[in-house]
């Protein structure tokens, strides 16, 4: 596993004043109106650790209606940008050596960056909650294994290694459970060091060998369940720093031309004074002659058989004027093998620009060429339906944006494609909507080996099968400042016309069904289309589901949506979807409804949760193993007296943690159920790694129940 980006959070950056903190996963959508604030979002993490060095530019990035305190209040050591990273197994067990700690301690590191450039790392998450029943019966063993090899031990009275084997076999039985808590490891470590005191009192070695193997390492456990401040050095924070992944922004900016005036290329290379689009442009210029592996100065050379001879200089060693000479015998021979090697290097680039990308544009087969001549560098495109050569410009602006992010991509990441994260914004705008959904396609494998966030206000590319990762951006009509939700119904005055692609999407989704003869669900929210479609994908998983994919759940917002979404569907050979509801009240009534009305003759494509469950008040987080939500809540929300002993097993879970949060004076923002559902799909792997029978069982009669 790679260090990889889990949160980030922007502060006093353009039009951002603070933002929430961002959750993100493999693949995240922005979705939100022109001028919302996407672009600056993007722009602020990629200048947290940007690959191709982009520089902070305080009169751009700093808010404008504060920048006349910018000197005055030294905003300079402001932050601008934090950030936590997951750091990697490698990397984590290797910093907690050096700092002497428990690797849970550091595995999730803050990584912040000032407008003066510097960086601050820092690891404040040092409390751990709960820590598996692996991890010391791990270390029993561990220890184990290592005190039977030393000599010390192996010439100890048979009585005495007894009695350390029946220590370790008996503590290993005391940790059955999956997680343990402090209470059970202090236990633990004051057993080991009355064992110490009453046997091996008067040795060296062997207590040596316990306190300095096995101890030490039950103290970090006790350090992490008090939450022990870790001091770091700057040996560390260099090592994080080269470990964190670097940031690829890329916009429609930064489309490249099919002519380029190598003049005044090579002139840009050189200035720092650029604006931010010619910026962009000149990036992508620079990475296309790296790809090339010829300068602009090269490329020029190939078109020109005259030298220039400076004539005069000024008192500052300008150049004042210039003259043009012919070129001797020897020299137009030592050129023409010259421009003889370029042209070869040059159609070599092109050859294999080709090759690598057919496999990522879906919409054709390309071949491009490279041409230099005098002045200018031209780009030229052909296919199989077309095979005369067209200027990149001649051909559609989204094979235009795609070649462009394609070759930054390529050459920013130096072609190993891992240990970056893609910061892509409004991607494919101009691309039709059947490639638009290949893009979306697109993204789904890209973000296989890197991480993905991109803007969108596009339903072609709201991916309603990952609809916890989107998140919708808006402007507050109060302050005029940006906000970030991943609540998609949050605020609705505010947020209606940003979340607008999510609803088009639906519709979108809804008219897959009706296209491609999918089996609809409709569900009341998110949330259950999250929970139900990880559910789907852990029973295919274990091969207690073939049909999967004639399955699609549909968000309808609510029971109120219910009925108008139910009359899209219903136009296919006039079926009826399945409606699947909570067993609240809302739910109840509604079944009562649709049961003695448009379902009357259909009652049973009606479901609700307690019909899987058992007869109470149960909504869809009833239907996940309530072990798994207990451990994110706790996780979630710091509170002196934790949810886990307060929850009451086989009671509706929903209610218990409204009723613990009100106790605990904890406020559960307006969809924190989505958010739950969202933590639960970014560690899928994780939580659905061991499933209690009785849920698989729960499960497959659903899906069942589904595809009669």
């Amino acid at each position: 596993m790679k260090t990889v980006l889990d949160r980030f959070k922007v502060t006093n950056f353009r039009s951002i004043e603070e933002s929430d903190w961002i959750e993100v996963s493999d693949n995240s959508c922005l979705v939100g109106t022109n001028e919302a604030g996407k672009t600056n979002l993007l722009i602020a993490l990629w200048k947290l650790n940007p690959a191709n060095n982009e520089p902070l530019i305080p009169l751009n990035d700093f808010p404008r209606n504060m920048y006349s305190k910018y000197r005055v209040d030294n905003h300079s050591e402001d932050v601008f940008i934090k950030a936590d990273f997951i750091l990697d197994d490698k990397l984590a067990n290797e910093i907690s050596k050096e700092l002497n700690c428990d690797y849970e301690q550091i595995k999730r590191v803050l990584v912040e960056r000032k407008y003066d450039g510097k960086y601050c790392i820092s690891f404040p998450y040092s409390e751990v909650r709960s820590f598996s029943c692996e991890r010391i019966i791990e270390t029993l063993d561990s220890f184990k294994s290592q005190i039977e090899k030393e000599e010390s031990y192996i010439k100890e009275l048979d009585v005495n290694k007894r009695l350390l084997v029946d220590f370790i076999e008996n503590e290993k039985n005391n940790y059955l459970e999956d997680y343990f808590n402090k209470s059970q490891v202090e236990k633990t470590l004051s057993t080991l060091n009355l064992l110490v005191e009453n046997n091996f009192k008067r040795k060296k070695n062997i207590p040596e060998f316990i306190q300095n193997k096995l101890a030490i390492k039950l103290n970090f456990f006790i350090d992490a369940f008090d939450a022990k401040p870790i001091q770091t050095t700057k040996e560390i924070i260099q090592k994080v720093l080269e470990k964190i992944p670097k940031f690829v922004f890329y916009s429609d900016y930064g489309n490249l031309d099919s002519e380029i005036f190598l003049p005044r290329v090579i002139e840009d290379l050189e200035r720092d004074d650029l604006s931010e689009s010619a910026r962009a442009k000149v990036r992508t210029l620079e990475v296309l002659f790296k790809y090339v592996g010829l300068s602009p100065q090269e490329i020029y050379e190939l078109g020109n058989d005259r030298k220039v001879v400076v004539k005069t200089l000024d008192y500052n060693s300008r150049v004042v004027s210039t003259e043009e000479e012919d070129l001797s015998e020897e020299e137009v021979k030592e050129w023409s093998e010259k421009k003889k090697e370029r042209g070869v290097l040059l159609r070599s680039a092109a050859t294999e620009l080709s090759t690598s990308f057919k496999k990522w544009w879906l919409q054709g087969d390309y071949i491009f060429d490279f041409q230099a001549d005098g002045n200018h560098f031209r780009i030229n495109v052909s296919d199989k339906l077309r095979p005369e050569q067209i200027e990149l410009e001649g051909r559609s602006r989204g094979l235009q944006w795609f070649f462009s992010f394609f070759l930054v991509f390529l050459v920013e990441t130096k072609e190993e494609h891992s240990n970056t994260v893609l910061l892509l914004d409004e991607p494919g705008l101009s691309l039709h909507p059947i490639a638009q959904y290949d893009l979306a396609k697109f993204f789904k494998k890209l973000s296989d080996d890197n991480q993905l966030i991109y803007t969108s206000h596009s339903p072609f590319l709201v991916d309603m099968d990952n609809l916890a990762n989107v998140k919708a951006v808006y402007i507050d009509s109060e302050t005029g400042r940006t906000k970030v939700s991943s609540n998609l119904r949050y605020n609705d005055l505010d947020s209606e016309k940003s979340i607008y692609p999510v609803h088009a999407a639906l519709g979108l989704t809804v008219s897959d069904t009706l296209l491609l003869g999918c089996k609809p669900i409709l569900v009341e929210g998110p949330s259950d289309q999250i929970y139900l479609t990880l559910i789907k994908r852990f029973l295919i998983g274990i091969g207690n589901l073939k049909s999967s994919k004639e399955i699609v759940f549909i968000p309808t917002g609510g029971v109120k949506g219910m009925s108008p979404v139910s009359k899209l569907v219903a136009s296919r050979d006039n079926e009826l979807p399945i409606v699947f509801l909570d067993s609240d009240k809302a739910g109840e009534d509604f079944q009562k409804q649709l049961k003695s009305g448009k379902y009357i003759e259909q009652k049973a494509k009606v479901l609700g949760v307690k019909d899987f469950i058992g007869d109470n008040i149960y909504e869809i987080e009833d239907l996940i193993e309530p072990e798994t939500l207990i451990k994110i809540i706790d996780k979630k929300y710091r509170a002196e007296n934790e949810f886990e002993d307060f929850y009451k097993s086989n009671h509706p879970i929903v209610d218990q943690i409204e009723n613990w949060a009100k106790k605990e004076n904890i406020v559960l923002e307006k969809g924190w159920k989505v958010d739950l559902a969202r933590e639960l799909q970014n560690k899928f792997d994780k939580n659905f790694n061991k499933v209690n029978i009785r849920y698989i069982d729960i499960w497959t009669k659903l899906f069942e129940s589904f595809l009669k």
